[in-house]
């Protein structure tokens, strides 16, 4: 790889020499002599494309060197976007980033390989992933929804170590179950495994545990990473701290990975349950438990991994105190069949009880209420109502079909549903819920709902 990348550099500082020596606009282009490239990572990736971002220290243009070509900034700026396109998929790639004036050699290096596939149904399915069941105990069989043919493929494969509540995630192309708590001779405790699972080879593996056990947290990938936020190590909430602390996963290093765990000012919610996901490099999160009084929220923060902050920005607050909902993170790419379809991040469903201090709970008021916050807007909007009040279900969005979906969820305490909602996400506001005429494979309830490339 570094004679690839070296070679890369070689052949673009040749270029780029000639090319300074036949115009004279390119002094003009580089910009600012004193900008200094401070930090470049992959924003989204898939198969075919990967969005870049990278940052300056003083406002100038920026510039990508790839074996694909050189991509100039339009404008100054501390910060820059781009989108490679027309990757070849499973393919790896080097780039350069620079700011200003930077000779090429200056600028920092970065290699990436694209997503595997685009081919359906895994890569275009609704992965169904955890929860409960109706026997009261965790799934750990996972299904697979394909909803352009809608059609189910029931457990596709297993979960080695069942588990609730635990944070779940597809990153990479591949699926990650980690922490939450497991069920022992008929108690819940809490759980630091890790376990992956790779769709596309249909295999198993064991990562590396968590420093401590991880229960109703906050998951998110951005970029090389997967971060967990808040949550708590025991059923009972206040025993187990509820962390101010983000918990990091280098996926690549090792065979295992490996995690890291720090501190973050401002600090997170201290919180169980909440709802939230990772949309353009940052992670939202709403609602939840307060870990010392079991008490609803309705506040909504976000959390930026590059600068290992929350926002400055005073994010909306939902309609009502809530815990376990479910939320999507609406993203459309210029690849999807509706790319100019908005940016959204939305929350369907949930518990407005309060006082519970332990999980599972042992009470609920489940709500049919839907709210979009579209990135921009400043609050969230009221969407139209759930034909069922649920608890804890699952959502996420079909951008091939243009289609919102909502799996499951519990319905009063201790009965999950199997019912699916689907609804309009190109007008999701004024759109009205529809019954999906295929119900899951089976019941369940605190579950999550994965697309494995996004």
């Amino acid at each position: 790889m570094k004679f690839y990348l070296y070679s890369s550099i070689f052949l673009l500082t040749s270029i780029l020499l000639q090319v300074g020596c036949e115009n004279s606009q390119l002094g003009d282009i580089l910009g600012d002599e004193s900008a200094r490239v401070e930090l470049g990572y992959v924003l989204k990736l898939g198969p075919n494309s990967a969005t870049l971002t990278w940052n300056c220290s003083l406002a100038s243009h920026g510039k990508i060197y790839s074996t694909t070509g050189v991509f100039l900034s339009l404008e100054r700026s501390k910060r820059h976007f781009y989108e490679l396109q027309n990757l070849q998929p499973n393919t790896e790639y080097s780039v350069i980033f620079t700011c200003g004036s930077q000779r090429v050699e200056e600028g920092q290096a970065l290699s990436f390989r694209t997503w595997i596939s685009n081919d359906p149904p895994k890569t275009r399915g609704i992965w169904i992933v955890g929860g409960i069941g109706s026997q009261s105990s965790p799934i750990a069989e996972i299904d697979l929804f394909d909803p352009v043919t809608g059609i189910w493929y029931s457990s596709i494969t297993s979960i080695p170590t069942p588990r609730a509540f635990a944070s779940i995630v597809s990153h990479k192309n591949k699926i990650y179950v980690i922490g939450g708590l497991e069920l022992i001779s008929g108690v819940y405790v809490s759980s630091s495994k890790v376990e992956e699972y790779d769709p596309y080879s249909d295999t198993w593996q064991t990562k590396s545990s968590l420093p401590f056990g991880s229960q109703g947290a906050i998951v998110g990938s951005v970029g090389n990473e997967i971060y967990i936020l808040s949550g708590s190590n025991s059923p009972d909430m206040t025993n187990g701290p509820v962390f101010n602390t983000i918990l990091k996963f280098y996926s690549d290093i090792g065979a295992s990975g490996q995690w890291i765990s720090y501190s973050v000012t401002p600090t997170i919610f201290a919180r169980v349950d909440m709802s939230g996901c990772a949309i353009n490099g940052t992670i939202f999160y709403t609602g939840g438990r307060s870990y010392n009084t079991g008490s609803a929220n309705a506040t909504t923060d976000a959390f930026i991994p590059p600068a290992n902050s929350t926002t400055s920005l005073s994010e909306p607050i939902l309609s009502e105190s809530k815990h376990g909902a479910a939320s999507a993170c609406i993203n459309p790419s210029p690849q999807d069949p509706f790319p100019a379809d908005g940016d959204w991040f939305a929350v369907f469903g949930g518990s407005t009880a309060s006082g519970n201090l332990l999980q599972p709970v042992t009470s609920i008021s489940p709500s049919n209420k839907t709210e979009f916050y579209q990135l921009g807007s400043g609050t969230f909007a009221a969407g139209p109502t759930l034909p069922s009040s649920l608890y804890y279900p699952a959502s996420q969005i079909s951008y091939e079909t243009r289609k919102i979906f909502v799996f499951g969820g519990a319905s009063a305490i201790n009965i999950p549903e199997n019912i699916v909602y689907s609804l309009n996400s190109g007008n999701p506001i004024l759109s009205a819920w529809v019954t999906d005429p295929a119900t899951m494979p089976r019941r369940r309830y605190a579950h999550k709902a994965l697309r494995i490339d996004r």
